[in-house]
């Protein structure tokens, strides 16, 4: 037996019964998500700004004509619940399409996680009023002290200093002794931001219940300690955190690095190299032979690049050693042969002539200073073998210079084995959802030397705050009012070729300086200086023209800026806090 229900046909499936369950289970989920979706999207459009009521508007109306269609067309089921299921993932591809141009996606995930933990019930002795979970390295999380608990104080305290940088994703944290208590210092995306101010015995305990749970001496205040622990936020999984104190004369310091192990895991397409550079530098690893310059300023990223290059090797087919002063991280399949960060130019020598007896394939050096080691290395070199060299130089000419003078300025083969040279920077992308277009002056244009004419809109960190139609202040869910939010590496590539080694040696003989007749086979060979590499992320909107100056002004002034966190991009303090550092 069969009922027609509207145009649709829906057979029985069940003795007596005159509509499929399954179909109707059918409709019925398609509808739950569908109106799920629209709850989602009517909230979500307003986080990543976009226009809320159209997009209401408009969803609402395919969820009537697709299921008026449903009812309405007599064809067969399958066919009628093709169009609404047609119509719901048009809508949620166009708006997915609309989100990834304005904010992106990357975010989606971790509202699904979040999503997926509501589900969960909550532990019955966890006080809500805490949103920070507290672990040691290892077993259960801190419990929350009793209103009557002497630690009590401490357990807010510590609460109060890492929930808000780790809302805005801090990679870390210090908190310092100063004349008006603990100051709450952290850092977000190489840029540094002044917190909230402690009361300077709650401070105190707070830093001892960190170090408490670090495995580390709590009564001990002057000498260098490390430790390890792990934290929580909002329900969300375990981060690993890294603690480092040091004893100072107004008190003790500590640094809170959060997930250590993860600061140089980059692989080589996710550092910002353009197609290409990556290119250039995957044929360069395959090619296995010669100098490979790797140059930053300091905190600029030279360690996740060097990391990332060297992992791009075929571990396993070649044998790969690095030599690294105070090394970072432990890297899988290449032995590490490591330096203390004050060792003397005959123990650098000593170790890069061990290693080198070891016949690797590949050495890479994260600092280089005697010049005996250099002479060494290019030996090395001359015999078909690579070798990346880390250096704090600022461009492809600065480079070469240093090379030069450090290899042997005598020796033909220092240029004669140099084969790239890579200088990089990072620079912080703008918030995609409150960033601010601007129409450019063309005189600065031209000074950039962009085309005023292509070059119509830019793009700028927002200066004020966000406002709701009433006018009240409401925060940017995506930057949490940073204005910028991730980074992306921006590089200046040089290949060294017959043409180039000319070059350079006709400058060092005139003027003993890479000059004119480098600048000229560098624009022979079709390559753009650092500027305009990052001039094109400019213009595509990622970053701003002012990013671009505070990060390319030089190596001192590239050093993070502290920031007030509630304050506008311009009100920036000019210097980083003068704590002592732990080692």
């Amino acid at each position: 037996m069969s009922l027609t229900f509207g145009p649709v046909l829906l057979e029985a499936t069940t003795p007596g019964g005159y509509v499929s369950i399954y179909k109707a289970v059918a409709v019925l989920l398609l509808l739950l998500i569908w109106t799920r979706l629209l709850t989602w999207t009517d909230k979500d459009a307003v986080a990543a700004h976009l226009p809320r009521e159209t997009l209401n508007i408009a969803n609402l109306a395919g969820l009537v004509l697709g299921f008026f269609l449903f009812f309405y067309i007599q064809i067969t089921f399958f066919l009628a619940f093709l169009i609404p299921f047609l119509i719901f993932a048009i809508e949620a591809g166009v708006y997915l399409t609309l989100r990834h141009k304005a904010v992106g996606l990357s975010d989606l995930k971790d509202q699904f996680q979040a999503w997926l933990r509501s589900f969960k019930k909550e532990k019955a002795e966890k006080d809500l009023a805490f949103a920070l979970e507290l672990f040691p390295k290892s077993g259960p999380a801190m419990g929350t002290p009793g209103k009557e608990d002497p630690t009590r104080p401490s357990y807010e305290a510590a609460q109060f200093a890492l929930t808000d940088p780790l809302r805005k994703n801090a990679e870390q944290v210090d908190l310092a002794p100063s004349q008006s208590g603990v100051s709450v210092k952290y850092t977000v995306d190489g840029v540094g931001y002044d917190g909230p101010t402690i009361d300077g015995s709650n401070g105190a305990g707070a830093i001892s219940l960190f170090k408490g749970l670090g495995g580390m001496e709590v009564e001990e205040r002057r000498k260098p300690q490390t430790g390890m622990m792990k934290v929580a936020l909002d329900g969300a999984a375990k981060r690993d955190v890294k603690l480092q104190t040091a004893g100072t004369t107004a008190g003790e310091y500590l640094r809170m690095m959060f997930d250590p192990g993860k600061r140089f895991a980059r692989s080589l397409e996710q550092l910002g190299f353009t197609e290409s550079q990556l290119g250039m530098l995957q044929s360069s690893i395959r090619d296995r032979s010669g100098v490979v310059l790797v140059c930053t300023p300091k905190q600029q990223g030279l360690t996740s690049m060097l990391y990332a290059i060297i992992r791009a090797h075929d571990v396993y087919m070649e044998h790969v050693h690095s030599i690294e002063r105070d090394p970072d991280q432990d890297l899988e399949g290449i032995t590490q042969n490591k330096l203390p960060g004050n060792a003397s130019g005959a123990d650098e020598l000593k170790q890069v002539d061990w290693v080198i007896s070891q016949e690797p394939d590949v050495i890479m050096i994260n600092k280089l200073e005697d010049p005996r080691s250099a002479a060494s290395l290019v030996r090395f070199a001359t015999e078909g073998k690579r070798v990346y060299v880390g250096m704090r130089a600022g461009s492809s000419a600065e480079a070469v210079e240093q090379w030069r003078k450090l290899a042997g300025e005598d020796d033909p083969a220092t240029l004669d084995v140099l084969k790239l040279v890579i200088v990089g920077r990072v620079l912080r992308k703008l918030c995609m959802a409150c960033k601010e277009s601007y129409a450019p002056d063309p005189n600065t244009l031209k000074k950039l030397n962009l085309n005023p004419e292509k070059v119509t809109t830019l793009f700028k960190a927002r200066e004020t705050q966000l406002r709701d139609p009433k006018g009240n202040p409401i925060p940017c869910t995506f930057c949490h009012d940073l204005r910028f939010q991730g980074r992306t590496g921006v590089f200046e590539f040089l290949i060294v070729d017959d043409d180039v080694r000319e070059a350079l040696r006709r400058d060092f003989a005139a003027n003993g300086r890479p000059s004119s007749q480098f600048k000229a086979a560098f624009r022979k060979k079709g390559l753009r200086y650092l500027q305009e590499e990052a001039l094109t992320i400019v213009e595509r909107g990622d970053t701003s023209v002012q990013e671009v100056l505070r990060v390319l002004r030089g190596p001192d002034d590239a050093q993070p800026t502290r920031r007030s966190s509630s304050a506008a991009p311009a009100a920036a303090r000019t210097r980083p806090p003068t704590a002592p550092q732990p080692s």
